[in-house]
């Protein structure tokens, strides 16, 4: 043990690269969470919803078996060897690679909500082109760091990583200003329901959290690129993490919908009393009687539970139809009439 030198950690950054491992399988917990729950209430959402969920889980799944495989050959097969400690790996394609293509698809995939929101495609169409950008940027990044082949030299490849960073953090605030700006202006032009207005406010809160979370983590790493360049692998931790962020945002704007579509039911009691002479008359025809009035307390339950074909007709605008079935594929036809009587009646 004698060859280890006493500031490891500093030297070979053996401790951001360890935190950025740990990181990276904590959110691998959370996404499985998040997974399970998609499934236990959502197997009804579009094939292409469905596929984009668990191909995101799949890179995911991915990312976290090659970074297992990064912690093994430095930190057990490697143990104690300087050289090897400083090796790529497979750190060059598990973290700006995955991250970068599974940022791609997120984006793209706000930005056709953008798109099916505004009814424009001017701005979905600048933000999938600086999001293309930082996914080619992460690429490069990725393919230079297995060239050069030393962790050590990351930092020399400034340009592509910087373009990645900066990139994939202003395609999320344009998203989430472009969002929130389209949602505000429905809520303002839709009918005065405070069911509607809360849910409108808790999509653009889930919005702006979301997407500010994962640009403020790609601004963190861009910080510790540029003001600690003697320590390249300080922006592991950070980036790491990048791609489960993506994907946990995503699922849990999709698991959100559930608060719209719980089940309801109501209850209602009415009493009757029946008189002496009908207790008579009952004791007449049946042989036994009653011997005094009796108040019979009959109680009725109305299932309110509402298929989604039930609840787009009951959409008081395009844009409750928009948050019940843009990714059920229920049906978004303006209503003509409310169904609310027509559901009563059947």
């Amino acid at each position: 043990m004698s060859g280890i030198p006493a500031d490891i950690a500093l030297i070979y950054s053996t401790g951001p690269t360890m935190l950025g491992i740990c990181l990276n399988w904590g959110f691998m917990g959370i996404l499985l969470v998040q997974l399970y729950y998609y499934q236990e209430h959502f197997r009804d959402d579009r094939t292409a919803v469905q596929v984009l969920v668990y191909g995101l889980a799949l890179l995911d799944v991915l990312q976290t078996v090659m970074v297992t495989a990064d912690a093994f050959h430095w930190f057990v097969y490697g143990f104690g060897n300087m050289t090897q400690l400083d090796e790529t790996f497979l750190n060059s394609w598990d973290v700006p690679v995955i991250d970068a293509v599974v940022s791609l698809v997120v984006q793209t995939f706000y930005c056709w909500r953008i798109y099916f929101l505004c009814k424009t495609r001017v701005l979905p169409a600048l933000i999938v082109a600086v999001s293309m950008t930082q996914c080619v940027a992460g690429i490069y990044t990725g393919v230079r760091a297995h060239q050069l082949g030393h962790l050590s030299l990351i930092r020399t490849e400034t340009v592509p990583q910087t373009i990645w960073l900066v990139g994939g953090a202003v395609a999320d605030v344009a998203i989430a200003g472009v969002l929130t700006w389209g949602l505000v202006r429905q809520r303002s032009t839709t009918l005065p329901s405070g069911a509607v207005r809360s849910t409108i406010s808790r999509i653009i809160r889930l919005v702006v959290e979301t997407n500010t979370l994962t640009a403020s983590v790609a601004v963190i790493a861009l910080a510790l690129f540029w003001g600690l360049p003697k320590h390249g692998t300080l922006v592991v931790p950070p980036t790491a993490i990048m791609g489960k962020l993506y994907t946990n945002s995503l699922i849990a704007l999709l698991n959100n919908r559930l608060r719209d579509r719980q089940p309801q039911t109501a209850h209602g009691m009415q009493s009757l009393h029946l008189p002496n002479s009908s207790s008579q008359n009952h004791s007449s025809q049946h042989g036994h009687g009653l011997s005094d009035g009796v108040k019979i307390h009959v109680v009725r339950e109305m299932d309110l539970t509402f298929e989604p074909a039930v609840l787009a007709k009951m959409q008081v605008s395009l844009l409750q139809a928009f948050i019940y079935f843009s990714c059920s594929g229920g049906d978004v036809l303006t209503p003509l009439r409310s169904p609310w009587h027509d559901h009563r009646r059947n």
